[in-house]
Parts: structure tokens; sequence; C-alpha cells
């Protein structure tokens, strides 16, 4: 048996504190992949809808059309083409409200999401790691674009 290489696997606990920089990526890619699982219930609600509208509509056309191919009076093609109209713009309507609806609910999802990620960091009491990252980058930002950092009034910009 190989006990030594198993002794010798770095393990996490109170001695070992975490790496900020990893912490920040496990957070990122935590946000990230909740961020698509909403995305891919709400692309499967969006072909739900339009599989319903896409079925809805050729029977109500086809049942139209043999109508139409029958012998009627002035009245009843009035009637049938205000009845197709009534039902382009129904159909439409609950489409597009449909589509909206699903598109808050992804919203939503999506907000939750990152709202449970920040209210997890809040009850720690610590600094997250991206609290740690927006404190150190100014100061890191100063240092590699000099042209960026302050320079009291009066002195030159490059001496």
């Amino acid at each position: 048996m190989n006990t030594k290489a198993k002794d010798s696997i770095p393990r996490r606990g109170a001695s070992n504190p975490p790496n900020f920089l990893s912490e920040l990526g496990r957070h990122q890619l935590a946000l990230a992949v909740d961020g698509i699982t909403a995305l891919c219930r709400s692309s499967e609600a969006l072909r739900k809808i339009q599989q319903y509208a896409a079925h809805e509509a050729p029977v109500f056309h086809e049942e139209t059309a043999q109508r139409l191919f029958v012998s009627c009076q002035p009245a009843e093609l009035v009637a049938i083409q205000s009845e197709l109209l009534r039902f382009t713009m129904q159909s439409a309507g609950k489409y597009w409200q449909q589509i909206a609806a699903s598109a808050m609910q992804t919203q939503v999802e999506m907000i939750k999401s990152v709202t449970h990620v920040l209210e997890r960091e809040k009850d720690t009491g610590t600094k997250s790691p991206m609290q740690v990252l927006q404190s150190v980058m100014p100061p890191l930002a100063s240092s590699f674009f000099p042209m960026t950092a302050h320079v009291p009034e009066g002195q030159p910009l490059h001496s």
C-alpha cells in the first residue's frame, strides 16, 4: 500500500486557510454554472412555448382552409376572415406574453442565485474573495499603469 502518498495530500482545515484567489474562482464558477442552469431551464421553457404555438396554428389553419374550400356566402366569408384575424391576434398575444413571463422567470432565478451567494458571504462575517480582490486592485492598477496613478497638483507626471 502507498500510505505515504495519501498522507502527503494537503487537506483544507483550520490550520490551512483557503487561498482567496482559488475561492474567488470557485465562487465565479458556482455563479456561472448556476446561471447556465437557469438559462437551460429557460431554453427548455421557450422550446415548449414555441412547440405549443407551432402545434396549435396548423390545426386551426387547416380547419379554416377546409371551410374556405367549401362554397360559402359573403357573410360566412367575412366571419371566417374575422375568426382568422381573431385567432392570429390572440395567438400572437398569448405567445409573446408567455415568452415575456418565461424571460422574467429566468431573470428571477438568476437574481436569486446571486443573492444566495452574497447572503452566504455576508453570514460568514469575513471578507469575501471578491471584496479582497476589489480592495487589492486599485493599488495594483496604479503600479502597473502609472498614467492613472494619483499625481499631486503641481508635480510633473514624469520625472
